[in-house]
């Protein structure tokens, strides 16, 4: 065969390679989103409802706030090392759908629970088996674009939207069903997403053995894991250890807030408006999140850092002074944009700054220092709120202030 004849064969087959690739990518961002929207659906409905539903079956306060605690204490401790296994067998949908299938049947387990320790123990379990979710599904949407900032807000206003219509659907079922209601019917749309995240397609990879595995070394070669050296102390050193730092920060003003504010808008402006306040967050999310991807990837995301983590001191400020009901709501509006750009600008951070063959690890820690402010916050949050919410919200203003001024080391 001539030449010329054999190269224009060779960029004919190359063409439709790239165009395989290309409609296997936007197949599995189509069932990853799909997927993900479904299952946020679940966490809409039945997050805001879980420290209503403690109170409901007589728990106190502090026992609101360690249901948080107990959640995330487990999900730091696991989130590593299920991104470390992640990366070491290649697998990304089969942790997805392990950690979807999990908070699924705890949720629906919810529903029967007769005392604040039985939720207590079953959101335990959830941190333990639900974390597995968490690493893969980060490392695989970045997987899925080169440009990391328009692609996780193309999932987070999926996913916020999902948030969003669960929180509506909340506090409709609530209203009419009762609280039970929602977590069995959360534990049914979560069992069912994990069926549509199992349509993804992921190239096959090579894989070793897990025995003799430490969990703080490991490093991927493309798509074959292999273990080189100590990614974990190599990500908490310099700027990006200081990074991480400022974002336990955030997370912990996180935590004393949304640990003990469902109780707070239940007991000030009346049950409906539980759900249609996190609706309002999910919503602003929703509507912004790809677009502020954009602007991250234009802009860099340490600027947009910064302005989340003003929007958080207002907003948990404003929550804390604002008693007008609709007033709320435009403030639930500010909340859910400084949430969105967060996570946004957090991932593209990290995505930026660690290995390809890292990228998990980078990211399970990132989500383990949002975990562990949620340990530590609500220990806080409870405690405060016992006193006033209101001192507990304005108190938040300290580790957010401490969080600027680190990020402008940066």
């Amino acid at each position: 065969m001539p030449k010329r004849e054999k190269a224009l064969l060779q960029g004919k087959r190359e063409r439709t390679l790239k165009l395989k690739k290309l409609r296997v990518k936007r197949r599995n961002v189509f069932f990853l989103a799909l997927g993900m929207f479904m299952a946020n659906m679940a966490f809409g409905m039945a997050f805001p409802y879980l420290g209503v539903y403690m109170r409901y079956l007589g728990a106190s306060m502090v026992l609101v706030g360690l249901l948080s605690v107990a959640f995330n204490v487990t999900s730091t401790v696991f989130q590593y090392p299920f991104g470390w296994l992640s990366d070491s067998s290649g697998n990304r949908k089969g942790f997805i759908a392990f950690g979807l299938g999990s908070m699924g049947l705890f949720y629906a387990l919810m529903a029967f629970a007769s005392s604040p320790a039985q939720v207590l123990l079953l959101r335990t379990l959830q941190g333990v088996f639900g974390s597995a979710m968490t690493p893969a599904h980060s490392a695989l949407i970045s997987e899925l674009s080169t440009r990391a900032g328009s692609i996780f807000g193309l999932f987070n206003s999926v996913e916020n939207a999902g948030y969003m219509i669960g929180n509506f659907i909340g506090s409709a079922v609530s209203g009419y069903l009762g609280v039970r209601s929602i977590f069995l019917i959360s534990g049914g749309l979560l069992l069912t997403s994990v069926f549509i995240v199992l349509m993804i397609r992921e190239r096959p990879t090579g894989k070793r053995s897990l025995l003799g595995m430490i969990l703080v070394q490991e490093g991927r070669e493309g798509w074959r894991a292999t273990v080189r050296s100590s990614a974990f102390r190599r990500l908490l050193r310099g700027n990006l250890g200081l990074f991480y730092l400022t974002v336990l920060l955030v997370m912990i003003a996180s935590g004393q807030f949304y640990a003990v504010s469902s109780v707070y808008f239940e007991k000030t402006f009346g049950g409906w408006s539980v759900g249609v306040i996190f609706g309002i967050e999910s919503l602003a999310a929703a509507l912004t999140g790809y677009y502020l991807g954009r602007l991250i990837d234009a802009h860099g995301p340490r600027r947009f850092y910064l302005l989340s983590i003003a929007g958080y001191m207002a907003a948990f400020f404003l929550y804390a002074v604002v008693k007008n009901v609709w007033l709320v709501f435009g403030v639930a509006f500010l909340s859910g944009v400084k949430w969105v750009m967060t996570i946004n600008s957090t991932s593209a951070y990290v995505a930026g700054k660690v290995k390809a063959n890292e990228r998990a690890q980078g990211m399970g820690l990132l989500n383990t220092m949002m975990s562990l402010g949620w340990v530590v916050g609500p220990l806080i949050g409870g405690y405060l709120a016992g006193i006033s919410f209101e001192l507990d919200f304005v108190s938040t203003l300290i580790p957010l202030g401490l969080a600027l001024i680190l990020v402008l080391k940066l």
